[in-house]
């Protein structure tokens, strides 16, 4: 005992003069819980329960939406008589949840009211239980009609804004009934009607953009019933998913002023010479180095461009597209055309040479170098030189590819 206490009292000892000589650090503590959840998904948090099969209550309504395989597998029995009952027959019928019973063979059923008739879905050889953990468990056909109700309530004459450019249209001439079109992401677009979908994607929301067009687009919300895990929508399943098909704010503005709180009012300058479209509309050319202050930043619909209100020294108005976003930033050969940092220097160029007349940045804009003008100038005027010869007494030599130019105390001697 007394050699454990000694041992023990080593160790603590130990880790005492650990700890007290500084090499025990640790981060500042935060909450556990910092994520921000889209105000889409709030939404649906907030208004639509996700029901397991074990937690659906006698009154939840469904209505039967049958797939295909559905009309070759009987979902539901009658309870009358035992036997399979066509799922063509049900087909947009409302089904009424009364509750599940084991029988007397240990099958599980689940019974529905159906317009003063009684059913059942029927699953064997395994425990309720044991049923409700399998991860998709469900039953097929039925489009959970509580998840409409609300989404009628809520969303009906609302104005969202598409994160899809995907959606359909009716088509009685298809065989799946409808056609895929494109809309503009971002479209403003006005809920019109919710009704039912499908069981995977129970509501269907018809909308209106600001042309007068209708669409619509059947999304999950609660995902109750659905038969499918949160990780089932991926590709095309993605944006049928309702925070991935909709907004709630328009996300063009939310970048524009984004955009604006980083870069706005800020002074930048033409990399190179670089067309525009000036006050009355028409396209001219600007030399390079031309000094903007940004006055406004527009974000086009749904794209990755942008339009750049500009105010140049001279008090004229410009517009030059751009955009803040690129394929790679590994591959340049994969950049956007008019990436903004390709095009734009940030800063007012001008004042980081005070001593260069206007006459001088004319030159310099126009890639002209003379007699008397700096290093600086010149290098302004026609970058970087691919190689530079200096020797003793001031004088040094800029090489370029066809023209070279001899320095004397930083002043342009001579151009060869």
């Amino acid at each position: 005992m007394k050699m454990f206490l000694s041992v023990l009292l080593g160790v603590v000892g130990c880790y005492i003069s650990y700890a007290q000589n500084g090499y025990i650090v640790s981060t500042a503590s935060r909450q556990a819980n910092t994520f921000v959840e889209s105000p889409e998904k709030q939404f649906i948090d907030d208004h639509f329960k996700y029901y397991s099969l074990c937690d659906w209550t006698p009154g939840m309504k469904f209505m039967v939406i049958p797939e295909r395989k559905d009309l070759v597998i009987p979902v539901f029995k009658s309870a009358e008589n035992g036997k399979d009952v066509n799922s063509g027959e049900l087909k947009n019928k409302i089904m009424e949840f009364l509750g599940t019973e084991v029988t007397d063979r240990g099958f599980v059923h689940f019974n529905f009211d159906c317009e003063g008739k009684l059913y059942y879905h029927e699953v064997k050889n395994i425990t309720l239980e044991q049923y409700c953990m399998k991860p998709k468990a469900g039953i097929p056909t039925l489009a959970y009609l509580g998840d409409v109700d609300i989404a009628k309530d809520l969303l009906e004459g609302e104005t969202l804004y598409m994160r899809t450019d995907k959606v359909r249209i009716d088509d009685p001439n298809s065989t799946s009934g409808y056609k895929e079109v494109y809309i503009g992401m971002n479209e403003k677009v006005t809920v019109i009607a919710v009704g039912v979908g499908s069981r995977a994607f129970p509501v269907k929301i018809v909308f209106s953009d600001v042309k007068g067009n209708t669409y619509y687009q059947p999304v999950a919300v609660s995902k109750t019933n659905c038969g499918m895990l949160d990780n089932d929508f991926i590709m095309e399943k993605k944006n049928k998913y309702f925070p991935n098909a909709f907004g709630f704010s328009d996300a063009d503005a939310k970048k524009s002023q984004t955009l604006m709180e980083k870069y706005g009012k800020k002074a930048i300058y033409l990399k190179a010479e670089t067309e525009c479209i000036d006050d009355a509309g028409m396209t001219v050319k600007l030399p390079k180095y031309t000094q903007f202050v940004i006055k406004n930043i527009i974000v086009e619909n749904g794209s990755q461009s942008v339009t750049l209100d500009l105010t140049a020294i001279d008090g004229k108005l410009y517009r030059i597209k751009t955009t803040f976003v690129h394929a790679s930033v590994t591959n340049l050969a994969l950049r956007n055309d008019g990436y903004f940092a390709d095009v734009f220097g940030i800063g007012d160029l001008r004042a980081k040479y005070p001593d260069t007349t206007e006459e001088t940045w004319d030159l310099i804009s126009h890639g002209e170098v003379r007699k008397g003008m700096t290093t600086d100038e010149c290098r302004l005027s026609l970058g970087y030189p691919i190689r530079v010869h200096k020797v003793t007494g001031g004088y040094e030599t800029w090489y370029y590819q066809r023209k070279s130019l001899d320095f004397t105390y930083k002043k342009l001697e001579r151009i060869n």
